[in-house]
Order: C-alpha cells, then sequence, then structure tokens
C-alpha cells in the first residue's frame, strides 16, 4: 500500500501545470492504535447535529463504526485541521460499504465539496449552508476489488478526478474556494478508509 501511496505523491506533482506542494500530509494509521484517532484531525456531521464515531480499527485503517444519519443526504466527516488551502490535492484508499469518498474546500460542515464513490457511480457535489447540489454524477468501471483509489487534484478553477490511477472525470468550477480537506461517507454508510494523502499548494 506505501508504494502505492509514493506513486500517487509523483503524479500528483506532475499534474497540469500547478506549482510543487508546500506542505503534504500522509497519514497511513500506521502509528495509532485500534479504537483511537490520529492527533490534528477532527470529525463533524452534516445534516445531523451528532457526531457518528469514527476509530481505527485493528487492520490500521480508519473505521466508521457507528454511522450517524439514515439518509443520503447526511455526512459524516473526517477532516484535518492541519491545512486550509485553495489548491493542490487529496487521496484515499477506500473500502467502499455502502459509499465513501473525499472533501476539499472545507470551511465547516455545512460548507464544503465532495466527492464520492456510490457503488459504480462517481458524484461530485456542492454543499452550500448545509445543503447539498450535485453537479456530476457518472457510472464508472470499477475493477473486481475491495479497495478503490481516489483522488481529486484541485488547481485554479479545474478539478480532476483519479479513480485507481486513471482520470475519470474533469470539471471546471468557476470560482475556487479556500479551506480543509479529508474524507467522507453518507448515511450508514460503514465504508473504511486508509493512505489518507492530502498536499496543499497554496
Amino acid at each position: 500500500m506505501k508504494k502505492f501511496v509514493a506513486f500517487c505523491m509523483v503524479a500528483a506533482a506532475l499534474w497540469a501545470n500547478c506549482p510543487k506542494a508546500q506542505k503534504t500530509i500522509v497519514m497511513d494509521f500506521s502509528s495509532v492504535g485500534a479504537g483511537d484517532l490520529p492527533a490534528g484531525w477532527f470529525v463533524s456531521q452534516t445534516g445531523k447535529k451528532s457526531t457518528a464515531f469514527w476509530a481505527v480499527d485493528a487492520h490500521k485503517r480508519l473505521a466508521l463504526f457507528r454511522p450517524r444519519g439514515y439518509t443520503k443526504n447526511q455526512r459524516n466527516l473526517f477532516v484535518t485541521k492541519e491545512l486550509y488551502f485553495s489548491q493542490g490535492s487529496v487521496a484515499a484508499t477506500i473500502w467502499p460499504k455502502g459509499d465513501g469518498g473525499v472533501l476539499f474546500w472545507f470551511k465547516d460542515r455545512k460548507n464544503y465539496y465532495d466527492v464520492r464513490l456510490d457503488g459504480d457511480t462517481l458524484v461530485l457535489e456542492r454543499i452550500v449552508g448545509g445543503q447539498i447540489e450535485p453537479l456530476v454524477k457518472k457510472r464508472v468501471a470499477l475493477a473486481p476489488k475491495p479497495f478503490h483509489r481516489l483522488k481529486v487534484d484541485f488547481c485554479s478553477d479545474h478539478i480532476a478526478v483519479w479513480l485507481d490511477g486513471h482520470k475519470v472525470l474533469a470539471k471546471r468550477i468557476p470560482k475556487f474556494l479556500r479551506g480543509g480537506a479529508g474524507v467522507v461517507a453518507s448515511g450508514k454508510s460503514k465504508s473504511l478508509f486508509d493512505d489518507i494523502v492530502i498536499e496543499a499548494i497554496r
């Protein structure tokens, strides 16, 4: 898994014409005890006040042990406190049990963007004032394996989404924002996450 993360970090540096990342966070949970969470991260919730119970499992993966939310319009969020930026990338390895994805431009629990893998559908959405606005829904071909690598690059007003090393979506966002990054799962999803890599350009 670690070799794959290194490959993704090199690929990110070559993407588009963006400058090299000024700061990188790599979280593989290897040094976090089972039942705990790493320092420098927090959990939050969209559409419901009480937060889900997140913790590292016995296999050193981030797990949603007790989700909070019963509909697709409720989101369980796991976000770094360390970075707040407008251009860069976020990636994670996801074992989807329901759905799961990455989030970026996170201002607060009611304002951010996310890209989720929901079955064989890739969803790009914007959350504004707690209201979910789908921007793109696209069927994707998935390799027959239990986990997938999802990555989003955002440089200036352009977003590129990569799934298992293949570019599957490019989208222009007229007004790019500034915020944090992390991972997300909706409703009662019990997805697992590992090897989160966040690169901040500026």
